[in-house]
């Protein structure tokens, strides 16, 4: 598998909500999918590509976790990464985002966290999501349909 066969994958896709495992990886070197991260953020910042990249503020608080520990550098780092970019996106969690959440965990039983990083790409018209948790990629890819899914461990 390479990043061509995940870009076949994409498609046409112009709005994908990246997951917070995916920009983990992009972060860690060492992470198996970490090339394929990588690509995709590439693309995301080529203005010529199509392909924009979201976020929900679930991810935004994950990556911040580790570099508030870790100190001023590692912080500033990663909060010019997630505002860096035109077309890396993050997504603000409203009041519609909010109820769209509460409505996705009270059909579901979905944690929280996950209804809203689904419920803030669904309101944003994401046409898929990119993950590198195969579990969470398995549990939900069957609740929303709507979704093209894509496990980036399909791809190593």
């Amino acid at each position: 598998m390479s990043a061509a066969e995940l870009d076949a994958a994409l498609g046409q896709t112009e709005r994908a909500l990246l997951d917070s495992s995916t920009l983990i990886a992009y972060h860690q070197p060492a992470e198996s999918a970490h090339s394929l991260a990588k690509h995709l953020l590439v693309r995301i910042g080529n203005e010529a590509d199509s392909l924009v990249g979201y976020y929900a503020m679930v991810t935004a608080a994950e990556l911040l976790i580790r570099p508030i520990r870790t100190g001023a550098a590692e912080l500033t780092f990663m909060h010019e990464f997630l505002t860096g970019s035109p077309k890396l996106r993050g997504l603000v969690v409203d009041l519609p985002v909010a109820q769209q959440a509460a409505t996705i965990r009270a059909a579901t039983g979905l944690r929280l966290p996950d209804a809203i990083v689904v419920a803030s790409g669904l309101l944003a018209g994401c046409e898929a999501i990119v993950t590198n948790d195969e579990q969470w990629c398995r549990r939900l890819q069957p609740l929303f349909r709507q979704f093209r899914w894509i496990y980036l461990g399909d791809y190593l």
